[in-house]
């Protein structure tokens, strides 16, 4: 997943309506942010190296500090500790650690196959990405959807609707953000582009 990952946030937003969203956010997509920080620094480098060049079919990674799962889980621990000694709520805490580990399971369904620990250990996942690209991203469409539908409803059983602007923002936003990447599923960015 790429943005579907921030559609979690929302899941959690309704049970912790007066933390920073930001938080939640963050902790959505912590292990994507890890993964670009190693990736920048080559110890998660990817093949093609150029955003260009790459599809979801072509792309080769190994994340094996931010998304494989054992250190995905350490790092939930780390984001548990860490909030709950900045916030000293144990919910917020709870729910951070959630949605930073929720990230690799996520992707056992939508994304690349993520090991347990290191190339060589056992893989986990679909690895939709390179089997069924475009499918994965249309799956994944439809769990920003269902992320979003249960944010409206759980804000409208707590008294707190969210308005029919709002609404119709967060859908065409997800919407958008997530179907715009069906042609780079198989085709370079490259190629896409008119110059």
């Amino acid at each position: 997943m790429i943005l579907g990952h921030y559609a979690a946030a929302y899941v959690a937003r309704p049970y912790n309506s007066r933390a920073p969203f930001w938080l939640l956010l963050l902790c959505s997509n912590l292990a994507e942010f890890l993964w670009l920080l190693l990736a920048l620094l080559g110890v998660e480098a990817t093949n093609p190296s150029s955003l260009l060049d790459a599809t979801f079919q072509n792309l080769e990674v190994h994340m094996t500090f931010s998304h494989n799962l054992l250190p995905n889980l350490a790092l939930g621990a780390l984001v548990y500790g860490v909030v709950l000694a900045v916030y000293r709520q144990q919910k917020l805490a709870l729910w951070s650690a959630f949605l930073t580990v929720s990230h690799v399971w996520l992707d056992f369904i939508v994304g690349f196959e993520h090991q347990i620990l290191g190339p060589d250990s056992m893989s986990l996942g679909l690895n939709s990405y390179h089997r069924f690209p475009h499918a994965a991203i249309g799956i994944e469409w439809l769990f920003a959807m269902a992320c979003l539908v249960f944010y409206f409803r759980t804000e409208a059983r707590q008294g707190r609707p969210v308005s029919k602007k709002k609404k119709g923002w967060l859908l065409l936003g997800f919407s958008i953000g997530i179907l715009l990447w069906l042609p780079n599923a198989t085709i370079p960015m490259r190629d896409l582009l008119p110059f």
